[in-house]
């Protein structure tokens, strides 16, 4: 099992993860990545016009190697 950090960006602020998860493989971690930027854009997407939401997943160096990003524009016309 490999630890691996996720770090939450949005329009407004940032969060770094300090604990991080254990997985078994990088593919593993990615997928986490997805799940967190799901829960993250259905929390926050209600509240805005514009959303830009990205995570990072960092291996136990702390290098970056992973990122999934989703950008939520509505206007009414």
């Amino acid at each position: 099992m490999q630890r691996f950090y996720f770090d939450v960006y949005n329009t407004e602020h940032s969060q770094s993860d300090s604990d991080g998860q254990l997985f078994a493989s990088r593919e593993r971690a990615g997928m986490e990545a997805l799940r967190i930027l799901q829960d993250v854009a259905r929390d926050e997407m209600r509240d805005g016009r514009h959303l830009t939401i990205t995570v990072k997943v960092l291996d136990e160096q702390r290098d970056q190697i992973f990122e999934a990003s989703l950008t939520f524009d509505s206007a009414w016309t």
